[in-house]
């Protein structure tokens, strides 16, 4: 109950975010209109603002709580995602998106919902690649001072070695997990469907058939491009083909 209550207040004021003096203006202005109700104006002016290629996650947290005004759910979660990608830990975006999830009118849950692999699935949606950036850093930086040290204390080299060795697979380890999560990434997408109502099709013809439908605010993730027609997964394993349209990716 106390978060349900914390993600409505968190819908109800804006956050700051600065920038240069002319950028700012247009967030504070945006700001004004949202909080005197104004949602519309609101939303030009985010937009606007994302539009000038302002990639901010407070810029998207704001966004996101003015689509959800507007009942543009698709279009929230979108943000809220989005400012997730930029900002992992952030726990208001996270309890936001959430709030939003459980008011869907249909939602797609993972296979592995208990256990061990629901705790893996909750620790994954915190890893980005500037996380893992990060640590690969952290361990190329220690791999460095150890090094520092074995040339400069030569009576504890024989100590040092087995720091140097374990910094340097750490090291190596991150690097190819960096490399490969990003090249899997930009391969296979995540997106949000933000059209009220899709179906999902057997093939990517307009006359196949209809496997199921999906809804706006659904997550997916790209399998294949076809022309204008996307393969996308759900996170329940099912499969199929969507109009390019009807999604927006992440």
């Amino acid at each position: 109950m106390r978060k349900l209550l914390l993600s409505i207040l968190l819908m109800i004021a804006p956050v700051t975010m600065a920038k240069s003096d002319q950028e700012a203006e247009l967030f504070n202005r945006a700001n004004d209109y949202y909080s005197s109700k104004d949602y519309q104006k609101a939303l030009e002016l985010y937009v606007e603002l994302t539009e000038r290629g302002i990639n901010n996650p407070d810029l998207y947290y704001n966004l996101g709580n003015t689509y959800y005004k507007l009942n543009q759910i698709g279009y929230a979660i979108f943000s809220y995602e989005r400012a997730l990608l930029l900002k992992p830990f952030n726990r208001d975006t996270r309890e936001n998106l959430e709030y939003i999830r459980r008011s869907m009118k249909e939602r797609v849950l993972p296979l592995y919902t208990d256990g061990f692999f629901r705790t893996l699935r909750v620790a994954s949606s915190y890893i980005r690649p500037r996380f893992i950036t990060i640590i690969e850093i952290l361990f190329f930086t220690m791999l460095i001072l150890f090094l520092y040290l074995y040339l400069f204390i030569p009576l504890r080299r024989n100590s040092l070695k087995k720091y140097i060795f374990l910094f340097a697979v750490l090291f190596v380890l991150f690097g190819v997990a960096n490399f490969s999560y990003r090249d899997y990434e930009e391969k296979h997408p995540k997106g949000i469907i933000v059209i009220q109502e899709i179906p999902v099709l057997n093939a990517p013809i307009a006359e196949s058939e209809i496997l199921y439908p999906l809804y706006e605010g659904t997550k997916v993730k790209l399998l294949e491009t076809r022309g204008e027609w996307l393969r996308i997964t759900l996170e329940d394993g099912r499969e199929g083909w969507i109009f390019s349209q009807s999604m927006l990716f992440i």
